[in-house]
């Protein structure tokens, strides 16, 4: 689970302005200045809101409660809201709400490493029980912290859409004098971010160690729910001085002097080390994916009659231990990949990873939950038993398998760097 380090030899000086946020800002603009040319009443016209989150928890057999580790809230992505009541709404109350949002996320990581360490000294328990700890009640509050902090994502997007209404479109949108449009889109990701490393870790399977456990939610706090303080994004001020425009400096024939000339001459993948290094742990990983679960279902045999004995093999619930951390080094990536700057063309590449991401850890879900009565059931109908587990391991195959074109673009652009 640990996040493995980027090589020292590079340096990418991105100072947390990611590609991702860019364009989120981008398209929301473009989304927000479309809606006021198109309507001049108080009212735009809504469009299509993203799906929402499940609301309703996926059932597990009998006995299985220690393996309900998943969270079955989803992680949104904070979607454009065009009413103008719900924005002047979200400027009028929107700091109360982000601050409870965030004071609320900081006691609930403390509170839950606090009670898993003080769980795992009671029960002595190895890092491989670690999923003992993720109980029923953990993981309802995790689904209710992901949620809050899903709201907290929505609130901070629609602070910065008056913002950007007010100031360039004319439309009135009272409060926003001493809002930071880009400071608010920022906290929107990072409140996304930390919603997902909450989901990450209540179905995390591969800590190396109680340290590493125990120490990773409080470094994904400091890297994304505190990485934008609060009093930056709203400023309480009479008015908002514009940061000054400083120039480059020029060189006597004209170029811009230092490195802003030598940085044209660069592959992408100096350009934005820590992205190829992020894509390459992707597909490597799902790489690793699809092997396993090949060779794990070439290890379910038929029910076959031998002497009058029933022959079959099957593979544990252990077994699956690599697939789960494989696929968490995919989220882990997907979940840093929001504070680093990358080509525009591997959004849809990490968009596609998600996608994967999600199909995989829902089927290994099943697939563990299934081990855990494959005997008894294959003996009541071994065929279908059968075709089931080999089903989810097909389906986990097919998800490592998803075409990220963009990632495969940036191997061609990347130059040396990518080999």
């Amino acid at each position: 689970m640990k996040e493995r380090r980027r090589s020292d030899r590079y340096s990418s000086g991105l100072n947390g302005k990611g590609t991702l946020l860019a364009i989120l800002i981008v398209i929301s603009i473009g989304a927000v200045g479309s809606m006021a040319n198109n309507d001049e009443t108080d009212e735009v016209k809504e469009p299509k809101q993203e799906a929402k989150a499940e609301d309703k928890k996926e059932s597990v057999d009998q006995g299985m409660s220690e393996k309900k580790i998943k969270t079955t809230v989803k992680v949104q992505s904070p979607s454009d809201v065009s009413n103008l009541n719900e924005i002047q709404q979200a400027v009028n109350t929107g700091e109360d709400d982000l601050r409870d949002a965030i004071d609320s996320t900081n006691q609930f990581v403390d509170d839950l490493v606090t009670k898993q360490e003080t769980l795992r000294k009671s029960k002595n328990l190895a890092i491989q029980d670690f999923h003992k700890t993720i109980t029923d009640d953990v993981v309802e509050k995790l689904d209710n912290q992901i949620s809050l902090l899903n709201d907290a994502a929505q609130t901070a997007h629609s602070m910065a859409t008056g913002v950007f209404l007010n100031n360039e479109k004319n439309i009135a949108v009272e409060g926003t004098e001493n809002l930071n449009f880009v400071k608010l889109e920022q906290l929107a990701d990072n409140f996304n971010s930390m919603a997902f490393s909450l989901e990450t870790y209540g179905m995390a399977r591969s800590f190396e160690s109680w340290e590493e456990a125990s120490a990773y939610l409080p470094s994904r706090r400091e890297e994304s729910l505190l990485a934008i303080p609060l009093n930056e994004a709203i400023i309480h001020s009479s008015s908002v001085i514009d940061e000054p425009i400083i120039a480059e400096p020029v060189t006597e024939e004209g170029n811009v002097d230092g490195e802003s000339v030598a940085s044209t001459e660069q592959t992408d993948a100096e350009r934005y080390p820590e992205a190829i290094t992020s894509v390459f742990k992707i597909s490597e990983a799902m790489n690793a994916i699809y092997v396993t679960a090949d060779e794990l279902q070439q290890r379910f045999t038929p029910y076959e009659k031998e002497d009058g004995f029933g022959q079959f093999e099957y593979i544990s619930v252990d077994d699956l231990d690599d697939l789960y951390k494989f696929d968490t080094t995919v989220a882990n990536e997907i979940t840093v990949s929001i504070h680093f700057e990358a080509p525009d063309y591997t959004t849809d590449g990490f968009t596609q990873a998600m996608d994967s991401h999600r199909i995989i850890i829902k089927e290994l879900d099943q697939l563990s939950a299934l081990l855990e009565v494959y005997s008894s059931e294959f003996r009541q109908d071994p065929q279908g038993t059968l075709a089931q587990a080999k089903g989810h391991l097909e389906r986990i195959k097919a998800a490592a398998q998803i075409e990220r074109p963009g990632f495969e673009k940036f191997f061609k652009t990347a130059g040396p760097e990518a080999n």
